[in-house]
């Protein structure tokens, strides 16, 4: 009876540790290692360099300059406090289009989204349900 406890216990244990990354929003991992000097983020995170992960295939195409606007901790990507976008995105992909500071009435992003492509802005600015 022990026996089962324990191992009931221990299944328990293992299934919480693994469920709660799935529930957990998933923030950007935090970069574990100084910048100074290792800006160009993509010479070891390209998949080549053995022992290193990889960038997703979602960040191709992207620049080194933006990995720290999510990976930096107390970044934007870290503690999740970027704005909902108000309105649907289908139809409205260019986000730059409106939010470039050209168009009265809409909000600019920010001089810390500069390099940011269009394709990035749902990763943070999620649509409101």
């Amino acid at each position: 009876m022990k026996r089962l406890l324990s191992v009931t216990a221990g299944s328990i244990l293992l299934m919480a540790v693994f469920a709660v990354p799935a529930f957990a929003q998933d923030a950007a991992p935090i970069t574990p290692h100084e910048i100074e000097g290792k800006e160009a983020c993509s010479m070891c995170h390209s998949g080549a360099m053995e022992g290193m992960p990889a960038a997703p295939a979602s960040h191709e195409g992207w620049a080194d300059e933006s990995c720290q606007t999510c990976h930096a901790e107390g970044s934007l990507g870290q503690t999740g406090t970027a704005a909902a976008t108000p309105h649907e995105i289908e139809g409205k992909e260019a986000c730059s289009m409106c939010h470039s500071g050209a168009m009265e009435g809409m909000p600019a992003a920010p001089a810390s989204h500069e390099g940011l492509k269009d394709k990035n802005c749902v990763m943070c600015h999620a649509p409101k349900a």
